[in-house]
């Protein structure tokens, strides 16, 4: 098995990188890991991919070829349990505006959006994109991870939304949803007609080895490849619609809206599907040493709480505002680019991106260590 070097430092400033390089930064000097991308460069099949399209030398428009849709069949069957037709997929630049599209055919405007919070933010930012009442309600903790609290989503599911946004793996949070968990979404949803809009882009991000990513497998089903072998800059993404009537009225509302997908994204996708396992193989096991490494630093500190994740390589790391004031204002102010829990509708949060070389992580550690007790 090839052995990819993650410790490998490259420096992405000047690259018109949205991570690294924010207007809002001091000239130098910060740390950031806010976006989820990763600070990894991509498999070498990638780069070859690349490579060819580029001394190929033309840049036109591009169709999805069968063996792209086959590949991402198989993917979903044997990966996440779901056996799929060809003719449930409608392929789209990305699964963003997939959600927007699919709550603007699917609600009326005194229909509401419904999702749990916190939650990553176009799922709550999309009922004021199409104007749309947005409905809301709570993650809880149990015993050592984040899940729904199903007695708030009936409540919830009683006031009419026509669309639920279900994020899974859950960002942020990082929770694997279990076969018994999925099977009460699907249940409640169907009774209370609500259609289910299900984000699976970090399927493949699998922190906790206990856990299996299962698709929920039911109205609208989004998939990419971008997040697991970083290529989110190319865009690309799949929908899986199993009812035509819900496809169709789904792809009426790209009409216009949609670029076609590029020959880049078409191709890149198909290597990450077809290629070896070795890259994501590689990949897992730093993330989670990363993962153990900050779960570990952050729970030793005062007024701070982490819970291990089951997915993605995002951390959702509590703090006491009493003890530690505006605190991702403080590590801003330190060197820290973090994202504000209230981004996601979650309060006295921070999400922190981890999918870094570890000297990175390590010297963001120390950061939060120096905050922390500069203030106590």
């Amino acid at each position: 098995m090839k052995k990819y070097n993650f410790d490998q430092v490259i420096d992405r400033t000047h690259t018109s990188s949205f991570k690294w390089d924010n207007v809002s930064y001091p000239a130098s000097g910060m740390l950031p890991m806010p976006v989820a991308d990763m600070d990894f460069p991509v498999a070498d099949e990638i780069l070859a991919t690349l490579n060819r399209i580029t001394d190929h030398a033309v840049l036109g428009y591009a169709i999805v070829p069968e063996s792209l849709k086959v590949a991402m069949q198989a993917k979903i069957s044997q990966d996440y349990g779901w056996d799929t037709s060809l003719d449930w997929q409608v392929w789209i630049p990305g699964i963003v505006p997939g959600i927007a599209a699919a709550c603007a055919a699917f609600t009326n405007p005194e229909d509401g959006i419904l999702t749990a919070v916190p939650v990553y933010h176009p799922f709550h930012l999309v009922a004021g994109w199409v104007d749309r009442p947005l409905i809301t309600f709570p993650m809880v903790q149990e015993g050592n991870r984040w899940t729904y609290d199903f007695e708030a989503f009936e409540i919830a599911l009683k006031k009419g939304p026509k669309v639920f946004l279900f994020c899974n793996p859950h960002n942020p949070g990082g929770t694997v949803f279990n076969a018994h968990e999925i099977e009460r979404i699907r249940m409640l949803c169907a009774q209370y007609d609500c259609l289910i809009v299900s984000d699976e882009i970090h399927a493949d991000l699998q922190i906790s080895s206990q856990t299996k990513h299962l698709s929920i497998a039911t109205d609208i089903n989004f998939f990419a490849t971008s997040k697991a072998y970083n290529t989110a800059g190319l865009g690309g993404a799949v929908a899986i619609i199993p009812d035509k009537n819900i496809r169709d009225a789904f792809t009426k509302k790209t009409f216009g809206f949609f670029p076609m997908l590029t020959r880049h994204s078409i191709e890149v996708m198909e290597t990450s599907l077809t290629m070896s396992s070795d890259w994501l193989e590689s990949l897992l096991p730093y993330l989670r040493t990363n993962h153990d490494l900050l779960l570990a630093s952050v729970n030793s500190l005062p007024g701070l709480t982490m819970l291990p994740l089951e997915a993605t390589y995002l951390a959702w790391i509590g703090y006491d505002a009493k003890l530690h004031g505006d605190f991702q204002k403080r590590l801003f102010d330190a060197g820290l680019h973090v994202l504000r829990g209230e981004q996601f509708k979650g309060g006295d949060f921070i999400r922190l991106n981890f999918a870094c070389p570890r000297v990175q992580l390590e010297k963001a550690i120390s950061i939060i260590q120096q905050v922390i007790h500069s203030h106590a």
